[in-house]
């Protein structure tokens, strides 16, 4: 199951290979055969530990892409500040309170 966890990168099939002393990674028609030929099993607490980070990881980038789009639809409403070429926010509850839900997640 760690070796199928969503999120896994090169990275994470280099340290998989790195720990088993072994070129480590999956291709079309790799099976649980190639599994026990690999002889993975030996490593099966390294993998487990490489897949979870894999997962977080992947869990993280989810949500700060979820993050950078909601972003993107925030607008500011902006007024001069005096008379400067400097701008105040006008309403600021809806960023406020995006920003609130993010720090929450995160």
């Amino acid at each position: 199951m760690a070796l199928r966890t969503d999120g896994m990168k090169d990275r994470h099939w280099d340290a998989i290979s790195e720990k088993v002393g072994q070129a480590v990674k999956p291709y079309p028609g790799f099976t649980m055969k190639n599994v026990l030929d690999m002889n993975l099993i030996k490593f099966e607490d390294d993998i487990v530990d490489i897949g979870e980070k894999a997962a977080k990881q992947y869990q993280i980038e989810c949500q700060l892409a979820k993050m950078k789009n909601d972003w993107e639809e925030v607008v500011f409403n902006l007024k001069p500040f005096k008379k400067t070429t400097t701008y105040t926010i006008v309403s600021y509850e809806e960023p406020s309170l995006l920003l609130d839900d993010h720090m929450v997640l995160t």
